[in-house]
């Protein structure tokens, strides 16, 4: 192989998990449907997508699960691109499952494959952790931007966080099971080598 064709198979290496990160987070973002973003979703799969991303491909693929967030509310949720609201939320979006997963790793807890089989009871922690740690950050942040602009109406805190908590579970079980039944058996039959094992 020439230089010019090793530096290009190395850059499709370091930028494919990026690649697939952004689309299956717009993808996912966009079978998910409208955003209420100071009420909450019944269910948001975005947010177990990104927890997927950062599992599969750790947290190398930060900028693009942000870049993902911040297009999927500009071209999917209609928000203004340029605005410090939409970029405060999509940092606030990303940040949870980073937390959620750095906090299993610093417990011991992150052993999410064991023999090549999938532990349900870390994914079902996982879930959990990201779900409360999503729905804190964006208490505090969306409190932060209505105590800011006095045009918007005060959150209720118990309906935020009720609303918040159970859809940020149900997005990240909905989606992280769906990995773990579906995804890792496909990837074991197309691709044995490429299986995740921690």
């Amino acid at each position: 192989m020439s230089k010019n064709q090793v530096s290009s198979v190395n850059l499709f290496l370091i930028l494919q998990p990026q690649i697939i990160t952004f689309c299956l987070i717009v993808f996912v973002t966009f079978i998910n449907g409208p955003s209420y973003p100071f009420v909450g979703n019944l269910i948001w799969l975005p947010l177990g997508a990104m927890s997927l991303c950062f599992l599969l491909f750790d947290f190398k693929v930060v900028l693009a699960a942000l870049l993902a967030t911040h297009f999927s509310d500009f071209w999917i949720h209609s928000q203004s691109f340029f605005s410090q609201v939409t970029l405060l939320q999509s940092i606030a979006g990303v940040v949870a499952p980073m937390f959620a997963i750095a906090s299993m790793r610093f417990f011991k807890l992150s052993n999410f494959f064991d023999g090549g089989k999938v532990v349900f009871q870390h994914l079902l922690f996982l879930a959990i952790l990201t779900a409360l740690f999503n729905t804190i950050i964006s208490f505090f942040t969306s409190s932060y931007i209505a105590s800011k602009d006095e045009t918007m109406e005060q959150i209720n805190a118990t309906v935020f966080i009720k609303n918040y908590l159970i859809g940020d579970i149900l997005g990240c079980l909905v989606v992280l099971f769906f990995a773990a039944l579906v995804v890792v058996p496909a990837i074991k039959y197309f691709s044995p080598e490429s299986v995740p094992m921690d």
